[in-house]
């Protein structure tokens, strides 16, 4: 009896290798030859599923996304407000030991989202997904009564945003001045702006 493959493992297989190889060497120095040798198939078992590198980084890109979707629904569950919006960028932001060469990951799918209208169109949909999840968070927080009365909740969406994002080139292209602990008073100035003086974060 012939082997059953699962088509859909194996391309997540094949993307956990690209991730491995693009942290190590960089998404310019990837080849096809060594993400098949990192995820053990032959050249033309990975060609199967991705014709070309774009492809395998979108994979890439959207495996992690997918992970730390999953971590961020799973610690969210049941939390609302700043301390929702806190566990998800905890989620999103780069620690370490994951964090730093992932970004570079990131990073790569980035540069070619700003010269390809479809890798563009799929990172705006992700983007956009978070960004409605801040809302969320922010509007919880609103109601709650623990957001400042300062605070414009579509000008703070994309200040999150931009630091979420920004903390990923810092860890990518300036890891000296990256660590957790930087990340973590980046963290808690953003809330502290955030919250509403006389306010404590309920866990």
């Amino acid at each position: 009896m012939p082997k059953i493959v699962d088509h859909d493992e194996r391309r997540g297989h094949i993307a956990d290798a690209a991730i491995n190889v693009i942290t190590r060497v960089g998404f310019e120095r990837l080849t096809m030859r060594e993400i098949a040798t990192e995820a053990g198939y032959a050249h033309g078992a990975i060609a199967r599923y991705f014709p070309d590198k774009q492809s395998v980084l979108t994979a890439s890109f959207l495996r992690l996304y997918d992970q730390a979707n999953a971590r961020i629904h799973a610690k969210i569950d049941g939390v609302r407000g700043l301390t929702a919006l806190e566990l998800a960028c905890r989620e999103i932001l780069p620690y370490s030991p994951d964090g730093p060469p992932f970004a570079r990951v990131v990073i790569a799918f980035w540069d070619h989202a700003a010269q390809d209208a479809d890798v563009r169109r799929i990172h705006r949909e992700h983007n956009m997904h978070w960004r409605d999840l801040f809302r969320t968070c922010l509007l919880e927080a609103k109601e709650d009564g623990e957001l400042a009365d300062d605070i414009d909740v579509d000008t703070a969406v994309g200040e999150i945003a931009a630091r979420n994002a920004g903390w990923q080139m810092v860890a990518a292209l300036l890891p000296d001045v990256s660590g957790d602990g930087r990340i973590d008073d980046g963290l808690a100035a953003m809330l502290a702006w955030l919250r509403r003086p006389g306010t404590r974060a309920s866990r």
